[in-house]
């Protein structure tokens, strides 16, 4: 069990430090569970993968991949809460359906859409080097993914939510990842831009940071670097036709089961266990999470 818990934000190469534990990674069987796709609240998705995370304290768990989609959010990074005008334009965005979520792992401010997936690789073990687990992830996207492209591992520079470990096809970001350590386990999570433009959500998070008064501020106090639409990209657009989400999915399992060891499965997981992971987000590590509907509500002012 680990003593600590600690959010991990995007530092360090992609190169496995520890050739056995990444080896021992690399050869692990996962549990595939797809748990659909959601509406309402924005944190239950992410309290489901806290809550796998808490069953990995289990005897004899197993590593797991768990797939869903939220429609639609921004799922903001912690450094997205030191913009001056975040409230505004929350509630501005609320007006066009969009939901509001601080999360738990590294990085910054992400669009969620229907044509956004959303993959977390859960592992018992909480003491993964970092480079490892990331790398790891990049086999398992470069696997899975190699019948739309070459994946390009490494920073996408204007990108939104830009990192180390951004992830494009011909120069454009489609995804990037973030990790994170709980108690019992560790969680990886990724996001892939599969469906719709890149630019429409590279130019959507132009106007975002706009209205949020990222450029009221003077450079060196930014919290987040600018964005500039153009470096965003998705699957379909690199492949120049429509390319739908259950198509990935459906590429990235068979890609996937045929180097590793991956059963299909269902959440293990009871309503009782979710609420408690929702209320360890919400109540412990103070992150927030808004309907629209809750947003557009007169009262509604953002949790500080």
């Amino acid at each position: 069990m680990c003593i600590m818990e600690k959010d991990t934000s995007l530092t360090g190469g992609y190169l496995g430090r520890g050739f056995t534990v990444y080896s021992e990674l690399l050869h692990s069987p996962f549990t595939w569970i797809d748990s659909g796709i959601y509406r309402q609240s924005p944190v239950e998705p992410i309290a489901l993968d806290e809550a796998l995370a808490t069953a990995m304290k289990e005897p004899n768990a197993k590593p797991i991949i768990h797939l869903w989609i939220y429609d639609k959010a921004f799922w903001l990074g912690r450094r997205d809460a030191k913009l001056p005008h975040l409230e505004q334009a929350l509630k501005a965005y609320s007006y066009e359906g969009y939901s509001a979520l601080l999360r738990s792992s590294g990085g910054a401010c992400v669009p969620l859409d229907s044509g956004v997936l959303n993959m977390a690789i859960l592992f018992p073990q909480c003491n993964l080097a970092i480079d490892d687990f990331y790398k790891l992830a990049a086999d398992i996207l470069s696997v899975g993914l190699a019948d739309y492209g070459k994946i390009e591992l490494g920073e996408v520079v204007d990108s939104y939510c830009v990192g180390d470990y951004d992830f494009a096809l011909s120069g454009k970001k489609i995804g990037g990842m973030a990790q994170r350590r709980t108690r019992y386990g560790s969680i990886l999570q990724l996001c892939i831009n599969i469906e719709g433009s890149g630019i429409e959500r590279g130019a959507l998070m132009e106007d975002f940071y706009h209205q949020a008064g990222l450029y009221e501020m003077e450079v060196a106090q930014r919290p987040v670097p600018a964005v500039r639409k153009e470096t965003i990209g998705s699957i379909s657009e690199h492949m120049g036709r429509a390319i739908s989400v259950d198509e990935v999915k459906e590429q990235l399992y068979s890609a996937i089961s045929n180097k590793w060891t991956a059963p299909k499965g269902e959440l293990p997981l009871t309503e009782a266990d979710k609420e408690v992971a929702i209320q360890h987000l919400t109540g412990r590590l103070g992150l927030f999470s808004y309907t629209a509907a809750e947003i557009q509500q007169s009262d509604w002012r953002l949790q500080k």
